[in-house]
């Protein structure tokens, strides 16, 4: 089914369940009838942009679609930051987004949270609870709730997920918003990752800081993201960090940091990667 035609009926249902937001029914318009560039589409990936005019903003969105039955996910960790698109490459990726939050004043890869990645913890300040992007032993994406007492004392939960990688906030669960609308929200570039009710999985990217990109608000972002047919939803890390690359067409999105004239990627922590079955 062609993204169009699926906006379209999220749409149609969440106005008959009440589900939309009767702040901007304009925007939800817009991105139903948005035409969107597809860049890539064929082996279960389908690779998106859309530039639209959102919030009273000039907005840039990039997705990716994954089939879940061609393709396995994984969370990726080095010892050192590196940008998304060189931990995709190095890992045998086909496509990857930047992950979680990190440490900055280093050049060491340390995450802001929980992470395991294939069972092994890299260099982490971690917290004891929270919402994580897990990935089982089949390689299929959750977002699930954690707990440090849960990854220490249930061997079960522990074997299932080899991967896990605490984030958030979370955006969507059951289709439903979990943030609170808010108009004064500051507005960042901003990266998600989502899962539909068939499993199909998101990688989303939303470009700002820029003259045409003016970023989202975490309301506004999961207002979009369930738009566009994601039924739990979680928030990355976004600024400067947020980078969406495939192997095809390199970096997809206009991350907003420069190197002098130029866009640059930023070296992140980790990355949440694409591979094939």
């Amino acid at each position: 089914m062609r993204l169009k035609s699926l906006i379209r009926i999220v749409l149609l249902l969440l106005c008959f369940s009440g589900g939309v937001s009767a702040q901007s029914p304009a925007d939800s318009a817009a991105l139903a009838n948005a035409s969107w560039r597809t860049v890539y589409d064929a082996d279960g990936m389908t690779v998106r942009k859309l530039s639209i005019r959102l919030f009273d903003s000039d907005q840039q969105i990039s997705c990716i679609e994954i089939a879940p039955e061609k393709y396995r996910l994984a969370v990726i960790q080095d010892s050192l930051r590196t940008k998304t698109s060189r931990i995709g490459k190095q890992s045998g990726g086909v496509a990857a987004i930047n992950g979680g939050f990190f440490k900055t004043r280093t050049k060491q890869a340390v995450a802001m949270g929980f992470i395991k990645t294939g069972g092994y913890r890299p260099a982490q300040i971690g917290a004891e609870t929270g919402v994580a992007v897990a990935v089982d032993t089949a390689g299929v994406l959750r977002l699930i709730d954690w707990s440090l007492a849960m990854e220490q004392a249930d061997a079960p939960h522990r074997d299932r997920y080899p991967d896990v990688m605490v984030t958030g906030p979370m955006l969507l669960r059951g289709g439903r918003s979990l943030i609170p609308w808010d108009s004064t929200a500051p507005r960042h570039p901003r990266s998600c990752v989502g899962t539909k009710a068939d499993g199909t999985v998101l990688l989303m990217v939303v470009d700002g800081r820029q003259s045409r990109a003016a970023g989202m608000a975490l309301c506004e972002l999961a207002y979009a993201a369930r738009l566009m047919g994601a039924a739990d939803a979680i928030n990355l890390d976004g600024g400067g960090s947020s980078t969406l690359w495939t192997k095809g067409q390199g970096i997809v999105n206009a991350p907003s940091d420069r190197m002098l004239f130029f866009r640059s990627e930023r070296p992140v922590c980790n990355a949440i990667v694409v591979k094939r079955k």
